[in-house]
C-alpha cells in the first residue's frame, strides 16, 4: 500500500446507481470521479447500507433539497484510493467510514463534552462538498455535474469525502458490520448510552424498529433496562426484537380506541422512564412524550420529520418534570467514538448482525428501496456493486466489479477490504507452519505467480478493452494490481492457513476451527492459476473456503452445520462471477482445483 496509486490526481471511471427523478428506479450508469482536492479524500466503497434517510429523499419531489441528478448512499466502509492536500491522518490504504455528521476537532461545540453539533461545518445539505459549496466531483457520460448526497454518496464505486466527514478504523471488523456504524447504530446507541444515558432497572419504549430503533434497544439492553416495549405495525419486526432485548410489544393496529400512550402507560403503571423515537413523525412524537412519566420521564427524537411539521406538548406536562430532546448521530462526536464502538463490537459485546436481513447485489438495489419503503426489511447490504443487506435494509454491501478502465486505461485497483484485512492480520499473527508443508506448496505457487505475470502482460489493454470486459462480464479478479508476490511469501501464507499452524495461534477463525476437527477432510488449498491474481489474499482466501465448503458438504452431507462456516466465509469473500464460474466448472468437470 506504500506505492502511490496510478490513479492519483487522475479521474476515475466507475459505476453509480443514479436517482434522475424523484421516486424512479435509480439508474446504473458509468461516471467519472474526478480526484479530491485541498482536505478532501477518494475512496473505494467495499460495502454500503440503505438507510430510510436514503427511501425518504429518493421520494422527495419538491423543495430546495429535491435535486438531480443526484448519487444517494451515506452508510458505508471504503478503503482510502487517494488524498488531496493539506489531508493529514490519512493515507492511500485506510479503512475509512464517511459519515454525514462533521466533526471539525476545532469548534466549542466539537472540543466540548457535552455536544457533537459542529458550529464550524453544520450540516448544510443544500452543498455538494464541505469546503466548495455546489462544485460536484462527479459527471455523467455527458459530462454534466452529478449531485452528491449529504456530504458521502455511497451508490457508486467510487466518493470524494471532505476529512471533516471521515473517520479511521481497525480493518479487523466485517464490512457490512462496518458499514452500519456510519449511521444508524451509531445514532441509536448513542441516543441510549449518551443523550438518554439510560439507567439500570429503568423501562423503555421504543417507536419504530428499524435499524435505528434496534440499535437504540441493544443500547438499553446493555444498560441493564428491565423492561423494553417495542412499538411498530410489523409483526415480522417484534421476532427480529426478542434478539436485541426487547420484552414486550405493541402494535399501534391492534391498540383498539385506546392511543398508544394510554397503552404504554397501563403496561408502565405510570409511564415509561425513557422513550425513543425513530420514525419522524410528529404524531408518534407527541404519543412518544405522553409515554413517559411525570416527574423524570425523558423522550429523545430521532427520527427525521420529513414536512418538519411542529409536535404540540402540553405546558402542563413539562411543568411536571417531563423532558424531551433530539438528537442527531446519537449525540456521538464521529471520529472519537466511532472507534470505541469498533473496538466494543471486536470484544463481542455488540449483537450487530441480526441487523441485517437481506443481501442483494448491486443491480438490485431498487428492490432494496422497495422493500424498505414498503417495510420489509431492516437493513439492506449491497456486496457486489453494492451488495444488499436489510435491518435498515441487511446492508449494501459493495465489493465493486472493479475492472472499468481508469484515466490512463490500465485496470489497476487498490485492495478490497476483505484483501486488507487478511494482509494485516497475517502480519499480526506472524506464525509459521512446518518446513515440510511449505515445501509442497512452493513449487505450485511460484508456477502460478510466473503465469499470472504471463496473463498480466497480455491483459494490459486499452480503455475501449477494459470496457468491453465489464460489459462481457469477465470473470478475472478486480482487486488488485500488486502480483510481485513471491513464492516463499505466498508460500508463507498458505502454511498459514494448514490445520497445524490454525492449532498454534488463538485465531477465532471458524474455518479454521473446522479444519482442526477434521483434517483429513477438510484440506486448505492455493488459488488456481487461471485467475489473474492468484498470488493476492483475497484469491487465496475464498479460494480455500470454497474448496472447504465443498469438501465439506462431500465428507458430511448437504445439511451438516460445520459447512455453513465455510459457505459464509467464501460467500463474503469472493466476487459473485468468480463462484459462478468455478461451479460452471465444477459441473462440466474443469475445475481447476482438488474436489471430490
Amino acid at each position: 500500500m506504500d506505492k502511490a496509486s496510478i490513479t492519483e490526481g487522475k479521474p476515475i471511471r466507475c459505476k453509480a446507481a443514479i436517482l434522475r427523478k424523484a421516486g424512479e428506479p435509480l439508474v446504473i450508469e458509468e461516471i467519472q470521479v474526478d480526484p479530491p482536492q485541498a482536505y478532501e479524500v477518494r475512496i473505494k466503497i467495499l460495502c454500503t447500507s440503505l438507510c430510510h434517510t436514503d427511501v425518504t429523499f429518493w421520494k422527495l419531489d419538491s423543495g430546495p433539497l429535491a435535486r438531480f441528478p443526484r448519487i444517494l448512499g451515506h452508510e458505508a466502509v471504503g478503503v482510502v484510493e487517494s488524498i488531496g492536500e493539506k489531508v493529514d491522518g490519512f493515507k492511500q490504504g485506510d479503512v475509512v467510514l464517511p459519515v454525514f455528521h462533521p466533526q471539525c476537532e476545532e469548534c466549542k461545540e466539537c472540543i466540548s463534552p457535552k455536544s457533537n453539533w459542529c458550529t464550524k461545518y453544520t450540516n448544510d445539505y443544500l452543498s455538494n462538498t464541505r469546503r466548495y459549496g455546489m462544485t460536484s466531483r462527479f459527471k455523467d457520460s455527458r459530462g454534466e455535474d452529478i449531485h452528491h448526497f449529504i456530504f458521502v454518496s455511497s451508490f457508486t464505486e467510487y466518493t470524494v469525502v471532505d476529512i471533516a466527514h471521515l473517520v479511521k478504523i481497525s480493518p479487523e471488523i466485517p464490512v457490512d458490520i462496518a458499514a452500519l456504524l456510519s449511521c444508524s447504530v451509531a445514532t441509536g446507541l448513542g441516543a441510549a448510552w449518551k443523550v438518554a444515558d439510560v439507567e439500570e432497572g429503568s423501562t423503555v419504549v421504543i417507536f419504530g424498529l428499524g435499524a435505528v430503533g434496534l440499535a437504540v434497544a441493544e443500547g438499553v439492553r446493555l444498560r441493564g433496562a428491565a423492561k423494553i416495549i417495542g412499538v411498530d405495525l410489523n409483526p415480522a419486526k417484534f421476532e427480529i426484537g426478542k434478539r436485541f432485548g426487547i420484552t414486550d410489544f405493541v402494535n399501534p393496529a391492534l391498540c383498539g380506541e385506546k392511543t398508544i400512550s394510554e397503552v404504554i402507560r397501563e403496561m408502565t403503571d405510570v409511564g415509561a422512564d425513557y422513550s425513543f423515537e425513530c420514525i419522524g413523525l410528529a404524531s408518534l412524537m407527541e404519543e412518544a412524550f405522553k409515554s413517559t412519566r411525570p416527574g423524570s420521564g425523558k423522550t429523545i427524537v430521532l427520527g427525521m420529520e420529513q414536512k418538519a411539521l411542529p409536535i404540540s406538548l402540553g405546558s402542563y406536562d413539562l411543568l411536571r418534570g417531563r423532558t424531551v430532546c433530539g438528537t442527531l448521530f446519537g449525540g456521538l462526536k464521529p471520529k472519537l467514538d466511532i472507534p470505541i464502538l469498533v473496538d466494543r463490537y471486536l470484544k463481542k459485546e455488540l449483537n450487530l448482525e441480526d441487523l441485517i436481513t437481506h443481501e442483494l447485489s448491486f443491480e438490485e438495489i431498487n428492490k432494496a428501496f422497495h422493500l424498505l419503503a414498503e417495510g420489509n426489511s431492516i437493513q439492506c447490504y449491497h456486496q457486489k456493486i453494492l451488495g444488499l443487506r436489510s435491518s435498515h435494509l441487511k446492508i449494501l454491501r459493495a465489493s465493486f466489479d472493479h475492472t472499468l478502465s481508469m484515466a490512463d486505461g490500465v485496470n489497476a485497483q487498490t485492495p478490497s477490504l476483505s484483501e486488507q484485512y487478511h494482509l494485516e492480520k497475517e502480519v499480526k499473527q506472524d506464525t509459521s507452519a512446518k518446513p515440510v508443508e511449505v515445501k509442497e506448496v512452493a513449487p505450485e505457487v511460484t508456477t502460478q505467480a510466473e503465469e499470472v505475470k504471463t496473463e498480466q502482460a497480455k491483459e494490459e489493454s486499452p480503455v475501449e478493452e477494459a470496457v468491453s470486459v465489464v460489459e462481457e462480464k469477465s470473470e478475472s479478479a478486480p482487486e488488485s494490481t500488486e502480483v510481485a508476490s513471491e513464492a516463499p511469501a505466498a508460500a508463507e501464507d498458505n502454511a498459514e492457513e494448514t490445520p497445524a499452524a490454525a492449532e498454534e495461534n488463538n485465531d477465532e477463525n471458524a474455518s479454521e476451527e473446522v479444519a482442526e476437527e477434521t483434517p483429513d477432510e477438510i484440506k486448505l488449498e492455493t488459488a488456481p492459476a487461471d485467475f489473474r491474481f492468484p498470488t493476492t489474499n483475497q484469491t487465496r482466501h475464498c479460494f480455500t473456503r470454497y474448496v472447504e465448503y465443498h469438501r465439506c458438504v462431500a465428507a458430511k452431507g448437504d445439511d451438516a452445520p460445520e459447512c455453513d462456516k465455510f459457505a459464509k466465509f467464501y460467500r463474503s469473500l469472493c466476487p459473485s462471477e468468480w463462484v459462478d464460474r468455478w461451479n460452471e466448472q465444477r459441473e462440466n468437470g474443469t475445475f481447476p482445483g482438488p474436489l471430490p
